[in-house]
């Protein structure tokens, strides 16, 4: 068959695809595929965009952005929750939201993170006043040298931030007010319709990869390690149990769907009068259900 190209992020949310490719489980179910490397954030939307890969992991805001694209992605499962956050400079703990210097990533789900939490502390909204970075490395560095006061991150960076005495602000569910996803599975609307068999492929692998992570955290983790440089074992043990692998994100269909709002309020775009056809949980609900029985 045709190599399938994966998209994927940085976040401990997309280790259910990192440990299915390195166990081989992609393999198992009669796929070849190629993980690429990535470089910043913009790199998994350039992938999915240009269609070079056309189902992968990716934030969960994006296939919201690209509603209304002439094949648009598609939701099809989750990969991993929660583990997102505002963090600030030990600096700037106490000073007032108004006065704080963002920084956050473009077209991502930090970002509309950003944009909630600065509406919760009742600030403005000024894109012009947002520092935007490509990558979580030159965010980090940005905070090390002062140049921003708070910075949205994920984890792992949220866990290794901690340990060096940044403080957590404001976590996503603070906000949103429930559980929510970070790392979705996506694939293009067409591809979903013209290869059933292989996006149900894909999602038996990351199930039993889910499986494998919750059997043997620091296993998994150690299977993958090089797709974490930088992060001690520990940092990253932390930082998933603060951001867990779940594939069956079905009950957070509103968490998501919700975020149609804050795009729109941003400028981004007009929310749907249909935003629940952002989902397709369809093979993903057939597959759970013959696991059942």
């Amino acid at each position: 068959m045709t190599e399938l190209v994966l998209a994927h992020g940085e976040a401990l949310s997309n280790l259910p695809l990192f440990v299915a490719q390195a166990h081989g489980y992609f393999r198992d179910q009669g796929l070849t595929v190629r993980v690429p490397e990535l470089n910043g954030t913009a790199s998994t939307i350039a992938l999915l965009r240009s269609g070079a890969a056309q189902i992968g992991t990716t934030g969960f805001t994006q296939p919201l952005r690209d509603f209304y694209a002439a094949d648009p992605l598609r939701i099809i499962a989750g990969s991993g929750i929660g583990g997102m956050a505002v963090m600030a400079h030990p600096d700037c703990v106490a000073a007032k939201p108004a006065t704080l210097r963002w920084g956050t990533f473009f077209e991502d789900p930090m970002e509309v993170l950003l944009h909630d939490v600065i509406c919760h502390y009742q600030g403005a909204w000024r894109h012009g006043d947002i520092r935007y970075f490509t990558t979580l490395g030159h965010a980090i560095t940005a905070m090390h040298r002062c140049e921003v006061d708070a910075c949205t991150f994920i984890e792992p960076v949220i866990s290794q931030l901690e340990q060096r005495g940044y403080k957590k602000m404001c976590d996503a569910g603070e906000v949103w007010g429930t559980a929510y996803p970070d790392t979705v599975l996506v694939a293009r609307a067409g591809f979903l319709q013209r290869h059933p068999d292989q996006v149900d492929a894909v999602i038996k692998a990351l199930i039993q990869a889910e499986s494998t992570i919750r059997q043997d955290p620091q296993g998994a983790l150690a299977s993958v390690a090089p797709f974490y440089p930088g992060f001690t074992p520990d940092v990253l043990l932390q930082g998933l149990a603060r951001q867990p692998s779940q594939i069956d994100i079905r009950h957070l269909a509103d968490t998501i769907t919700n975020r149609f709002q804050s795009l729109g309020a941003m400028g981004r775009l007009t929310p749907p009068d249909n935003p629940s056809a952002v989902l397709d949980f369809s093979r993903l609900s057939a597959l759970l259900a013959q696991a059942a029985y």
